[in-house]
């Protein structure tokens, strides 16, 4: 597995087509009174074949910093950064790692190189609006991610479930 800066020479449109964005969430987090709790709300997050497209294009369209964890010249992890800081974060617009590739550190790579990336730019912490799966917030969280004291409004009104978190890497 290898770690690589997506552009055009190693990334193309059909670099995401045996990309599997699937997921069955069970539990997931809602914030009362400040806290974060346990609550039993279950559906199923996949991606066809338009919306790997769509995501292929994102990382092509030069908006965005990413980094993508190759296993033979496949896509198997992407994290998608936007380059401008936000109050001195860097800000994670987008995180998967293919659904068979899944508990083999390669998430904990992408985000190391995302840190990394962090650091070269200045920023003093990562910032996500996290999908609030219980798997996902357990994993954003041993990575060293906590609610944000100071939340990007505009990312918790367009995903009003997610949890807004963030990481000092400084």
């Amino acid at each position: 597995m290898e770690i690589m800066l997506a552009d055009k020479h190693i990334f193309t449109y059909d670099s995401l087509k045996g990309f599997q964005r699937y997921q069955e969430v069970k539990n997931v987090y809602r914030l009362h009174e400040g806290k974060m709790i346990l609550v039993y709300n279950p559906y199923t997050e996949d991606w066809d074949a338009t919306r790997r497209l769509q995501k292929a294009e994102d990382i092509l369209s030069g908006k965005y910093v990413t980094y993508c964890a190759f296993e033979e010249n496949c896509v198997v992890g992407e994290i998608m950064l936007i380059p401008k800081l936000n109050k001195g974060r860097l800000i994670v617009d987008s995180f998967h790692v293919s659904t068979d590739y899944r508990r083999r550190g390669i998430g904990r790579f992408l985000l190391e190189a995302a840190r990394q990336e962090a650091l070269k730019r200045g920023a003093h912490a990562l910032y996500a609006s996290c999908c609030s799966s219980e798997e996902t917030i357990n994993f954003y969280s041993a990575m060293g991610f906590r609610l944000s004291s100071d939340p990007i409004s505009s990312y918790a009104e367009d995903e009003p479930y997610d949890l807004q978190m963030e990481c000092i890497i400084k």
